[in-house]
């Protein structure tokens, strides 16, 4: 790889990094200009960019590389912005393919086609930012809204609702602590009113943009898809169903050679890298065979069919990356009673890298004194101080209502490359995400001009 991307992954890290209090090798996430959510800003500037001003909060600002302030990288934004008009955009999400593991696999052989995308004169490659927690479910959410975590609210795969007054897992909307399986009717908490914020499908339609979604079939009217698309068309009957990626990439390419100049917009979601990396865990071999078929399926469906296509931008990012979990290095809060008894809601809000503790009355100084001297791995970091450093949007930004009770009074945090569960030890995932290790945190841009 060219030293430009080098120099642009340094500087970036620089720019992000945490005080080193919160441990080594902790990386910001960028609202400001670097991050996910600017990624989506960025499509509304292209196709639409009066969009950026619709609704209150206000989308964020829009990817911007020239923040770096390295000349090389500003140069070759802006001549790769002016090679051509941007007509059609597609925005390809691979959960967990993070820059870490995606400089490797190109560096040891793994994925040609990509590895040839990055160095093209048609394409510009850097590093970006996830959001905070590191998950899905969040990271989904501010690409489909262009806003923070702080201001669309879903704060992580398990989050604590006081409209229901119990932690619900946002995978399977559902309560997380009680024995069903069951997720919430609309009656009790609605997919379609959970976001303050407007997403891009909607917005994007309104102006007169041709929208579609191309996902896995079984996402079609989840709760996830519904409250990341509502009162688009989109994600009803603009939703387009695949089995497989490389079925996806197909009806992609046939859609796209039909396009006329007339704007277009695609969302394209792909899981099966981070269930990869979750089970076998990242940079395994078999992680590296699902990415490796993905680059196979990239080059023969869209990279090498669509040729020429200067006007049509293919966007390749992910949510977030992923980082291996040491068994060994697993704290499990069911076996401190002395800490949990001095919460009101059970330890499972947030991720494995950031517990959201919910505290009775005045305990903050006993949970504080209780990690200081019995859990050396962990700290803790009040919601002020967390939003204060910028951890869930710009600091500058009022934290919506909901968002400030959904991260509880203060955050567990892992100084180095420890995880914390809660209830009975049982077996976990190789790799996890969630925090804010540059593994992790640090995901790719590639803006590739077909």
């Amino acid at each position: 790889m060219g030293d430009i991307f080098t120099i642009a992954e340094e500087t970036l890290i620089a720019r992000q990094k945490l005080p080193p209090s919160l441990g080594f090798d902790k990386v910001r996430p960028s609202y400001d200009g670097l991050g996910l959510a600017n990624i989506a800003a960025l499509v509304l500037s292209w196709l639409c960019p009066e969009t950026l001003n619709l609704g209150e909060p206000k989308a964020l600002l829009p990817f911007n590389p020239e923040l770096l302030a390295i000349p090389t990288v500003t140069d070759a934004w802006r001549n790769w912005l002016n090679q051509a008009p941007i007509n059609h955009v597609v925005m390809l999400i691979v959960d967990a393919l993070g820059y870490d593991q995606l400089r490797t696999l190109i560096d040891e052989g793994d994925v040609p086609g990509l590895a040839s995308a990055c160095v093209s004169p048609q394409a510009f490659f850097m590093p970006a930012t996830s959001v905070f927690p590191t998950t899905t479910v969040t990271a989904l959410t501010s690409a489909a809204t262009a806003h923070a975590p702080a201001q669309h609210g879903i704060m992580g795969t398990k989050v604590y609702f006081r409209e229901v007054g119990s932690v619900v897992n946002i995978l399977g909307f559902r309560p997380a602590i009680a024995p069903t399986n069951s997720p919430y009717l609309d009656t009790q908490l609605n997919p379609d009113t959970l976001l303050p914020v407007p997403n891009l499908y909607h917005l994007l339609e309104q102006a007169g943009i041709d929208v579609e979604i191309v996902n896995f079939y079984q996402y079609k009217h989840s709760s996830i898809s519904r409250f990341t698309s509502v009162g688009s068309q989109a994600g009803t009957d603009g939703y387009i169903s695949y089995l497989t990626p490389a079925d996806g990439f197909a009806q992609l390419r046939e859609r796209l050679q039909k396009r006329s100049s007339y704007k277009s917009f695609t969302y394209l979601y792909v899981p099966n890298v981070d269930s990869a990396a979750h089970r076998f865990g990242p940079l395994s071999s078999c992680y590296r065979a699902e990415v490796a078929a993905l680059d196979f399926s990239l080059q023969r469906e869209l990279l090498r069919p669509l040729a020429g296509r200067s006007d049509t931008i293919l966007l390749i990012v992910a949510d977030h990356g992923q980082r291996y979990i040491d068994p060994e290095k697993i704290l499990w809060l069911g076996e401190h009673p002395t800490l949990t008894q001095s919460l009101f809601v059970p330890p499972q809000a947030g991720v494995s890298s950031a517990r959201f503790l919910h505290l009775i009355n005045h305990a903050e100084a006993a949970v504080v004194d209780y990690v200081q001297k019995h859990l050396a791995e962990f700290l803790v970091v009040s919601k002020a101080e967390a939003i204060e450093l910028g951890l869930f949007g710009l600091p500058e930004q009022p934290t919506a209502v909901e968002s400030v009770h959904r991260i509880g009074d203060l955050i567990l945090m892992p100084r180095h490359d420890w995880a914390c569960f809660y209830g009975n030890r049982h077996s976990t995932s190789i790799g996890i995400h969630g925090g804010l290790s540059r593994a992790e945190m640090l995901i790719p841009f590639l803006a590739y001009r077909f």
